[in-house]
């Protein structure tokens, strides 16, 4: 779902708080996240970047919405859970825990142990397989588990 013209006016006027028509750079991810958008960490410095100044206007915000590389949590969703099925050559829906720690410690915009260790103390991982669903760990980290890189 696509917000309207309308909700991004409102949202830009939301984050405008001196009605200057401008709005931190530092807000950009705040707002793309107000708007349905998940924006990871790498996507937020590039946006910064992109815009080349401390403020954006709402056109720039218009613009950076529609891009397609900003993804909503739904296809953030989908792209990590297709990814977890091709590394699952067995189908049984899980990866094993030291696996995953390993995936999420050295790939993409990749978490720090720390992150990775308060993740785990969310998710649920077998005693005896060692074995976490990742389903339920993509839940976890969709449904807005604060996590940097996601």
């Amino acid at each position: 779902m696509s917000a309207s013209a309308d909700q991004i006016q409102e949202c830009f006027s939301i984050f405008d708080k001196d009605n200057d028509g401008k709005v931190s750079v530092e807000d950009i991810g705040a707002c793309l996240r107000s708007l349905g958008k998940s924006p990871t960490m790498a996507d937020i410095e590039a946006l910064k970047t992109e815009i080349g100044a401390k403020e954006f206007d709402i056109n720039t915000l218009k613009s950076i919405y529609k891009k397609p590389n900003i993804k909503t949590p739904q296809e953030q969703q989908k792209e990590m859970l297709d990814a977890f099925k091709a590394l699952d050559k067995e189908g049984h829906g899980t990866i094993q825990g030291a696996e995953l720690r390993q995936l999420l410690t050295t790939l993409g915009d990749y978490l720090s142990t720390a992150e990775v260790d308060e993740l785990f103390k969310e998710i649920s991982v077998d005693s005896t397989t060692g074995a976490v669903s990742y389903a339920s760990l993509v839940n976890t980290i969709v449904s807005g588990y604060p996590l940097g890189g996601f």
